[in-house]
């Protein structure tokens, strides 16, 4: 069987991985180089920096509990990890900061202050323990935004926050993110075990997957308009081309498929129609100053900070999660600080295309996976699971098992 698939991020890369030992696949990314939200310095992403620098700029870190089908993917594919701190600071606009045990540990303040920051961490957890209360019935976070189950209590914020980190919204809109998406991961992350990254960077299992594949993989693959029959699929590119394939693979984001789509149903005008694009970058900096200007001399792999007027964003500590020396220069990513970060301790300015959330839009996703396969078309992407690549996997293995591809 012809199986195109359109994307080479994660979930498209991982579905092609998955049918290439059963059918003939082909791969098709529009942008000049693979991997979607995946971006490694020095790995996919070319760079001026020492070749030996390897800084992840948009996926880093991985909880091995709750990623179990991208664990297993990691044994298969023979990737080396490294454990590594998943803590967290919330830094917030009234000039406080509030510290999870393991920035705690990591500050080694004086008895006195750090009494008082474990009276205030009590606080949080009890917060935290009231968020859960509150959302603890999955039936009722159904067709419902985040905001709904969000008071203004600190750890709520802090939650708001992270959930900005996790899906790359812009802290202004995060509350409209479904509360059936961010609530499980929330819940995951507030009682996580144990984090991972990928030793060479998250490139790292996708660059295994690519040189593994027996079929063609096309970058800058412009294509116009998918159209379907009752025997297959008809692909025409942007100079005229034209290829006919089995089946289609959607691996792309949400939002373009009815761009793409030459003759949709109303049902998949249904799903689709509400899905828009969220266009966002990060930057890989060695600014200290965000910390500095706080008075506070600890960086952590899931640092927040609101900055005001209801904006916010995040800087994670890339020395830690990418494997670098603590005592070298300090590297971070950052997102949603850029007037924080001074432009002329910018390496790198990373954009990304990632879905915008939205209760209207998430709403359509279990009929889109129980309908995966209608008029040879099916679906994949993060969008689909749990917004991580952990749903990237897990999609792509649904994709495979209705193909007859392998599995994990």
């Amino acid at each position: 069987m012809r199986v195109a698939i359109i994307g080479g991020g994660s979930a498209g890369l991982v579905t092609a991985y998955l049918l290439d030992r059963t059918h003939d696949v082909t791969v098709l990314e529009k942008q000049p180089i693979l991997g979607g939200h995946v971006r490694t310095l020095n790995g996919n992403v070319l760079t001026p920096l020492p070749s030996h620098l390897r800084l992840d700029a948009g996926v880093i870190e991985f909880e091995t509990r709750n990623f179990p089908q991208l664990m297993r993917l990691f044994d298969e594919l023979g990737c080396e990890t490294r454990p590594v701190r998943g803590t967290t600071t919330f830094y917030s606009a009234d000039g406080h900061h509030h510290l999870s045990p393991g920035s705690m540990q990591r500050a080694q303040h004086p008895w006195p202050q750090r009494i008082r920051e474990l009276v205030d961490l009590v606080g949080m957890r009890v917060q935290g323990m009231r968020f859960e209360q509150r959302t603890d019935v999955a039936e009722s976070l159904a067709g419902r935004p985040l905001g709904d189950f969000l008071t203004d209590a600190p750890t709520d914020r802090w939650l708001a926050l992270l959930t900005t980190y996790a899906y790359s919204i812009p802290y202004e809109r995060v509350r409209q993110v479904p509360a059936a998406l961010a609530v499980p991961m929330l819940h995951a992350f507030l009682h996580a075990e144990s984090w991972v990254s990928l030793v060479g960077g998250a490139w790292c299992y996708l660059d295994r997957i690519l040189a593994g594949l027996r079929g063609p993989v096309h970058t800058d693959a412009h294509l116009t308009s998918v159209a379907r029959d009752e025997r297959g699929v008809t692909l025409t590119f942007a100079g005229g081309e034209r290829a006919r394939f089995d089946k289609v693979v959607f691996a792309c984001p949400p939002d373009q498929t009815l761009a793409l789509l030459a003759d949709p149903s109303e049902a998949e005008v249904r799903r689709f129609g509400a899905w828009r694009a969220n266009h966002v970058h990060t930057l890989v900096h060695t600014d200290r100053q965000p910390y500095d200007r706080r008075k506070l001399d600890v960086a952590t792999e899931f640092d927040v900070f609101e900055l005001g007027s209801g904006r916010g964003g995040y800087n994670a500590y890339l020395n830690e999660l990418c494997g670098l020396p603590a005592d070298g220069p300090q590297y971070g990513l950052a997102f949603g600080m850029d007037e924080e970060i001074r432009p002329e301790t910018v390496l790198h300015r990373q954009p990304h295309h990632t879905p915008d959330y939205t209760v209207e839009a998430y709403r359509w996703c279990s009929e889109i996976r129980a309908t995966n396969g209608e008029r040879h078309t099916l679906h994949a992407g993060a969008w689909l699971g749990n917004g991580l690549q952990e749903g990237a996997i897990c999609s792509a293995l649904a994709v495979s098992d209705r193909l007859g591809g392998h599995r994990l």
